[in-house]
């Protein structure tokens, strides 16, 4: 986490915060800036060295504290003037008191002293929404459906497994999981360690290593409209060792979820004007095929790719149309919704696979997935090669 703290390296970035406000947060690390050869003024009064300041800040080692890196992190996180009125609304929750002169770092600053946890529910939440890849697990039973009124609150036997789990995958300790619920979907946020590392670094002058163990934050998605189970993480083994610890622990059986082919890109061979239609769907105002990618398959896997600012068109200039004959391994899609400037950008893989941003506007985008084709009717789980399939995927 400590080479998160690049703005801070910033002086221009330090001023901003107000500098009573910025003593205030390094106050509790006073002994550590002493050690740096740095003397942080009282509150009341005195001269910032922003230049020395920031210097520090722009080296951090192992004898950073914890606590003084977790703050600047989260501080840095929301130190952009468009997260200003986010900051605000934050602050009148919390009845805090806020004058004409602050500003967006100065505000995130006061809101950690005065409550960190208010600062790291919000970047949590922008977690959930950060782009990833998801695997899909459709319910093993059809007609079995979820209760989510009657999940469990307490997660601590949850923590329990998976801890036990990395820890023996030589993963650390401190497994933490969070729980933001929205419409249609339950989400959990998995914070665990990662295989601990090495790295050269500078203590001053001199050549040392900085010895650390690296935090990976999971994702796993409770789909109860559509009776579903998504996950995001780095491996196979995770992958399945948190479709079972959930199902498990929440719902009693271990396999309540299990593989399927969920998505098929064959909607694109059939009419792709038509697959790309999105009148019908609330809150999606266009849809451009930007990628896509042939598996033709045979000894010496030929994959072939296309990529056009808008594909369809593209193929037309060229005398050319989606190819009938190779699968359609993957297929990559602007989305414009409604009231954003940007288009987001949604993957899909034939398989279980999707990647796109996983906020609210994700169930817009699940319903034009399914009104479209690309999502399979129910089908027979695959148990028997479930995992060979996803490592694939």
């Amino acid at each position: 986490m400590a080479l998160k703290l690049k703005s801070f390296s910033q002086p221009d970035l330090l001023k901003r915060i107000h500098p009573e406000t910025l003593i205030r947060l390094l106050e509790p690390h006073r002994l550590f800036f002493d050690m740096k050869g740095f003397t942080l003024p009282a509150a009341d009064g005195g001269e910032i060295d922003y230049l020395r300041l920031a210097a520090i800040l722009a080296q951090p080692d192992e004898d950073m504290p914890s606590d003084l890196v977790e703050a600047l992190y989260v501080v840095g996180s929301f130190s952009g003037d468009g997260q200003f009125d986010e900051l605000l609304e934050l602050a009148e929750r919390a009845a805090l008191a806020v004058d004409g002169e602050a500003t967006a770092p100065d505000l995130a600053a006061r809101l950690y002293l005065h409550d960190p946890q208010l600062l790291e529910r919000k970047q949590r939440e922008a977690l959930f929404e950060k782009r990833k890849n998801f695997e899909s697990y459709r319910a093993a039973d059809p007609g079995l459906l979820m209760d989510i009124a009657g999940l469990p609150a307490d997660l601590s036997s949850l923590e329990a497994d998976l801890n036990e789990y990395f820890e023996a995958r030589k993963r650390g300790g401190g497994c933490q999981i969070s729980r933001a619920d929205s419409p249609g979907e339950v989400r959990f946020l998995v914070r665990h360690g990662q295989p601990c590392r090495r790295e050269p670094s500078r203590r001053g002058g001199q050549s040392t290593c900085t010895f650390f163990r690296p935090e990976k934050t999971d994702a796993v998605i409770l789909d109860f409209v559509h009776n579903e189970m998504r996950i995001s993480a780095s491996t196979l083994p995770d992958l399945r060792e948190l479709r079972m610890a959930f199902g498990r622990r929440l719902f009693g059986d271990a396999n309540r979820f299990v593989f399927a082919q969920k998505y098929t890109l064959d909607p694109l061979k059939t009419d792709a004007e038509a697959a790309l239609g999105c009148r019908d769907i609330e809150g999606i105002e266009s849809i451009r095929l930007r990628e896509i990618e042939y598996n033709w398959e045979g000894a010496f896997e030929h994959a072939e790719i296309h990529r056009a600012e808008d594909l369809l068109k593209a193929l037309i200039i060229i005398g050319r149309e989606v190819e009938q004959r190779p699968p359609i391994r993957k297929a990559v899609f602007k989305v414009k919704l409604h009231g954003e400037k940007k288009p987001r950008t949604v993957t899909i893989r034939a398989g279980n696979k999707a990647g796109y941003n996983r906020g609210e506007e994700a169930m817009v985008i699940e319903e034009w997935l399914r009104a479209r084709g690309f999502v399979r009717g129910q089908e027979e789980p695959q148990h028997a090669n479930a995992d060979q399939a996803v490592a694939r995927a």
